[in-house]
């Protein structure tokens, strides 16, 4: 076979192949295309502005009603609801009320590291969410706080217990230990305080004299 022949027959290949794909695009256009999927929304569903301190947030109505036991869900929002100004307000904290508000939009709650543990607490309770529903890569973190918290809690009731219990119901060690302590509780514990100290700077004074 010769040049000419081989070349003849690989350009029938080349425009049989060439018409396989035309006929293989045109098959595919001529087909429906899926419909794109979206969510519904209902007719009577409307934007809610909420000012919380001066920082507003802008979400839908519906996506607040998913959770209808919160406060924003409910409708015990009403009672903060500006006629001025057509928006919510709330004399609350706007760094956590951001992780609140994207709760609300995909159903995960997550703890911020930064925050006191007590203040995202305080404003959770407040609008009605559990803390223990926060998702499980921030879980930890907030146990970890949490328990931290709980314990220096603790503790300082226990030293403010200490202060602020009667005498009579203190033990006589105690007491003397108190004394030691905190010297400024009471006269007779600073007059201790300064005679132990002189006496002590004596003795040190005797034993250098000696020396």
């Amino acid at each position: 076979m010769n040049d000419i022949e081989c070349s003849s027959l690989l350009d029938e290949d080349l425009d049989a192949a060439e018409q396989k794909t035309v006929s293989g695009w045109a098959d595919f256009a001529t087909q429906a295309l899926p419909r794109i999927p979206h969510k519904t929304r209902k007719i009577d569903d409307e934007i809610i502005v909420i000012n919380v301190s001066g920082v507003r947030y802008m979400c839908w109505k519906s996506t607040l009603e998913k959770f209808p036991e919160s406060l924003l869900g409910s409708h015990e929002r009403d009672f903060f609801y500006d006629q001025v100004n057509d928006e919510y307000f709330f004399d609350r904290d706007p760094e956590i009320f951001r992780h609140i508000i994207s709760y609300f939009r995909n159903g995960k709650l997550h703890y911020p590291r930064t925050e006191c543990i007590g203040l995202v607490e305080e404003e959770l309770v407040f609008f009605g969410i559990s803390p223990d529903i926060i998702n499980d890569c921030c879980y930890e973190d907030y146990r970890e706080k949490k328990r931290e918290f709980m314990e220096r809690t603790m503790e300082e009731k226990s030293n403010n217990f200490d202060i602020q219990l009667p005498v009579a119901h203190v033990s006589l060690r105690k007491r003397m230990w108190s004394q030691f302590e905190n010297p400024h509780t009471s006269t007779a514990a600073l007059v201790f305080y300064y005679v132990t100290g002189f006496f002590i700077a004596v003795s040190v004074g005797a034993n250098i004299i000696e020396t």
